[in-house]
């Protein structure tokens, strides 16, 4: 199967969405996560094809985790918020687990 990598405005697009048997909650698909390119992307970052080829086993196991904004019904980058009390500042995590990467998962780009 062959596969093209473009950039999109958004930061991941899920494809192939299919509910799993074992529980409605739990649902299975691909994952378009980076923009592969000898140019910089949204963020300014550079992931050519020989890095990507690099990094593509790792993803296997990994969680996914994302902020999901309810005002704007999408998933944004990993947010974090800064809580101000009794001249404190605590950074506070605000982003949830969502699933994982299959052990098996074909990796493409």
């Amino acid at each position: 199967m062959s596969h093209t990598s473009i950039p999109v405005d958004t930061p991941i697009e899920l494809l192939n969405i299919s509910p799993l048997d074992i529980s409605p909650l739990i649902s299975k698909c691909q994952i378009k996560v980076c923009y592969v390119s000898d140019k910089p992307n949204r963020n300014g970052s550079i992931i050519t094809e020989d890095t990507a080829r690099k990094m593509a086993p790792s993803l296997r196991g990994a969680c996914i985790v994302g902020h999901y904004e309810a005002s704007k019904g999408d998933f944004e980058e990993h947010n974090r918020l800064v809580e101000l009390k009794g001249g404190t500042a605590t950074v506070i995590e605000d982003t949830r687990p969502y699933g994982f990467v299959d052990l098996n998962a074909p990796v493409w780009f």
